[in-house]
């Protein structure tokens, strides 16, 4: 598809095939493209089953592709060369193409699950019955039938194989395990794909099967991003923070002296806070309040006119610059640009700590920090004076963790210029 965007791009340009911009900039979009939808995801089965997921990760990876591409024209000093209408109807091209095709995608293979049902036999003991499942095709009781597990009689296999031999998926339900896994080397040894059912399992869920040197592991839990998502992200932060280091280092440099001229102190205040895994790690902010009366568990949140902030504490709480040095924290891999905001660890809503006002309070540092969150740019900023401030809160994080995505952080960052300055933000 973008092969095909580029020649598209380049025929309606008039430009002679090779010669173009847009084959140029296919060459190096291409293979980027192909590693960031590897990195995202955008061709796993679950995530080509729904459209809208299957665009957004492929847009994406489109998106860094694109990003990656023009970066490294910067820096080669060709970027002039990209900058064209027929560089923009390459990409404009390519996005639609690729949002046409992920959603024929899509539409097939939801088709073909329509039309196709696996055929299940489930095969076991006297107890077999009490196992029936809706799914289940037919079900064999190996006592009525008389079977035993040996490869002695040859009547018996060929009873037993016709018996399963129209089965997409062959489930043993036995309640002595020894049987169970006698049954299931012999069905394995005549070339059937075969299951065990495990009723008592149900409650874990287990997601896959592992091994521990030679002896088998069930995972029953995953952090919520895998590996090559928490590297993208991590990526993206880094790539973020360098981008706007030129900007940022210079300004921290001037506050960090006009806070020192404002008031007696020193010019950062660092805080053990709560980060990824319920780890402590030092968050770093700008001082804002007076040193002989900083709270540095944070037992007493902020409130309008606080006199313990100083005069141009009120002014960078206000337009939350005293946040900035935390792109510190984000460099060194503590916090992320994007993700629940770290709280302290005396802060309290109605009088009481805030895991002991909403119990899956932890589960909201299953992902790191972040600057910025989606509970922030809904609105939920400043002290939590009630208890639904910090409900309201923990369910924005827990939604933000459990929907992740690249487009979900972009779109975040965008809509935080929008609530810099807040005025609960005091």
């Amino acid at each position: 598809m973008i092969i095909a965007a580029a020649i598209t791009a380049d025929v309606t340009s008039f430009e002679v095939v090779g010669f173009a911009q847009s084959p140029k900039l296919a060459y190096v979009v291409l293979p980027t493209y192909l590693v960031a939808a590897w990195s995202l995801g955008a061709y796993h089965l679950p995530t080509l089953r729904s459209a809208t997921n299957s665009i957004k990760s492929c847009l994406a990876s489109l998106a860094a592709a694109t990003g990656f591409s023009l970066l490294a024209a910067h820096a080669f000093n060709v970027i002039g060369n990209f900058l064209s209408q027929e560089t923009l109807l390459f990409l404009g091209l390519t996005a639609i193409g690729l949002t046409v095709l992920h959603c024929g995608i899509a539409a097939g293979l939801r088709r073909r699950e329509d039309q196709t049902e696996a055929k299940v036999v489930l095969l076991g003991d006297d107890s077999v019955r009490s196992n029936r499942q809706r799914k289940v095709a037919a079900t064999i009781n190996v006592r009525a039938c008389d079977w035993h597990p040996v490869e002695t009689d040859p009547n018996f296999l060929n009873d037993l194989s016709l018996a399963v031999a129209d089965a997409d998926r062959i489930v043993l339900s036995f309640k002595a395990f020894k049987e169970q896994l006698k049954w299931a080397k012999l069905l394995g040894e005549l070339g059937f794909e075969t299951e065990l059912l495990e009723p008592g399992l149900a409650g874990l869920k287990p997601l896959a099967l592992r091994y521990l040197d030679s002896t088998p592991t069930l995972v029953v839990s995953t952090g919520p991003l895998t590996l090559h998502k928490r590297a993208f992200k991590r990526t993206f932060d880094l790539l973020l923070v360098l981008l706007a280091a030129p900007v940022m280092v210079p300004l921290v440099a001037v506050l960090t002296v006009l806070v020192r001229a404002d008031s007696p102190g020193p010019a950062f205040f660092v805080q053990k806070r709560i980060g990824t895994n319920n780890r402590y790690f030092n968050c770093i902010k700008f001082r804002t309040m007076r040193v002989d009366l900083t709270d540095t568990a944070g037992n007493h949140l902020t409130e309008r006119n606080d006199p313990r902030i100083t005069r141009l504490g009120h002014f960078l709480r206000h337009t939350s610059l005293d946040e900035l040095p935390q792109l510190w924290n984000v460099f060194l891999g503590q916090m992320s640009l994007v993700g629940p905001r770290p709280h302290a660890l005396g802060a309290s809503a109605e009088g009481a700590l805030y895991w002991e006002v909403v119990p899956d309070y932890w589960h909201r540092h299953a992902m790191k920090p972040g600057l910025t969150g989606l509970a922030q740019i809904r609105g939920y900023r400043g002290p939590t004076e009630k208890r639904c401030d910090i409900e309201s809160r923990v369910a924005a994080d827990l939604e933000y963790i459990h929907s992740w995505s690249p487009w979900l952080d972009v779109k975040i960052l965008f809509r935080t210029m929008r609530v810099l300055v807040h005025s609960n933000a005091f």
